[in-house]
């Protein structure tokens, strides 16, 4: 009686064992799917925004193709712009006729850009 209590002991803790394996395996498959997806959004979401910028460059360019030939200096600056500076260039467009223009109204963006780092650097030395 003794020994026929045990194995039922025995098979009760293999069976229970093999059941929290398997649900262990399916929660541990549910959280892969989890960050599968999560990785496959967030990777979306870079791929558009991305996308979106190469398109307002590309369309920049051709714009600017119209007015004179670029060359691949000029491509590669447009190229290397952030998307806030493809915006900037946007709103000027009408003023940039020449390559000596674009040029300029880059070297304005920088230097923009370099005079907020220095006003943010002694904002925080007067503090």
């Amino acid at each position: 009686v003794i020994r026929m209590m045990e194995e039922k002991r025995m098979d009760f803790l293999k069976d229970t064992s093999y059941a929290i394996a398997r649900m262990r395996m399916k929660y541990d498959e549910m959280d892969e799917k989890t960050v599968y997806k999560k990785g496959i959004k967030k990777g979306m979401r870079k791929g558009v925004k991305k996308g979106v910028k190469q398109g307002k460059i590309s369309l920049l360019k051709e714009l600017l193709r119209q007015k004179w030939e670029l060359t691949e200096s000029d491509e590669k600056e447009l190229d290397s712009l952030n998307e806030a500076k493809v915006n900037q260039i946007v709103q000027v467009l009408n003023r940039i006729n020449t390559s000596e223009d674009l040029h300029e109204q880059l070297k304005k963006l920088s230097d923009s850009k370099h005079e907020a780092e220095n006003i943010i650097q002694l904002s925080y030395t007067h503090d």
